[in-house]
């Protein structure tokens, strides 16, 4: 069940009976009302996790590559998958991560600024805007899970890094045939791929000179 603005009041109800209370107005978990703007600087006693930004995407010092070598780490990631015929999630999931991150918003310092408003409390609408009144993460006051809420930017950025990736298997398909996916060996590869490479190079020198007199 996704925890949204309007289920909120289920849910945290739900959760009580499940623990055998009755609902408790002093109870901090009650004085949350999810996703209300107007509660973002209001502070209350629940205990929370504090977010792990290693697995949050933020706004970095700087970005973990240059996009010529993110374009080729996503096709080298599509590469290893293609050879062992099995989805790599960790890497995915970081590689992709990483991707985005050059256009997130700066999220930690989103959250601190909130922070110091409430004095190191959670705020009752358990969520945290930037300056322009956008969305930008989430805590969960009943599993305990922060979920960064994804910018426009983001999903234009996760749809590049989508197109990357299935170019190159596509690519490998056609190459090796339909039935290759985890039946050619990632060096065969990339042993095919530095062939192919050296062979373009060595045609197109001196293909072509130009004069001038």
């Amino acid at each position: 069940m996704q925890i949204t603005r309007e289920n909120y009041a289920q849910y945290a109800n739900m959760i009580q009976q499940m623990l055998g209370n009755k609902k408790n107005t002093s109870d901090p978990l009650a004085q949350c009302d999810y996703g209300n703007f107007a509660l973002r600087f209001k502070p209350v006693d629940i205990t929370f996790k504090k977010p792990n930004w290693d697995n949050i995407m933020t706004k970095r010092d700087k970005p973990a590559m240059s996009e010529e070598e993110f374009g080729e780490a996503i096709k080298e990631l599509a590469r290893k998958e293609f050879a062992t015929g099995k989805r790599d999630d960790a890497a995915y999931r970081k590689l992709c991560m990483q991707h985005g991150e050059t256009v997130s918003p700066d999220r930690k310092a989103i959250y601190e600024s909130s922070m110091r408003k409430t004095g190191g409390k959670m705020n009752a609408a358990c969520m945290f805007w930037d300056d322009s009144g956008n969305k930008t993460l989430s805590y969960h006051p009943v599993t305990g899970n922060w979920k960064a809420i994804s910018t426009d930017k983001e999903f234009a950025r996760a749809r590049q890094f989508t197109s990357i990736y299935n170019d190159e298997l596509a690519r490998l398909q056609k190459e090796y045939g339909e039935n290759a996916r985890g039946n050619v060996s990632y060096q065969q590869i990339q042993s095919d791929l530095s062939a192919e490479t050296k062979a373009v190079s060595e045609k197109g020198i001196g293909n072509t000179v130009d004069y001038m007199v």
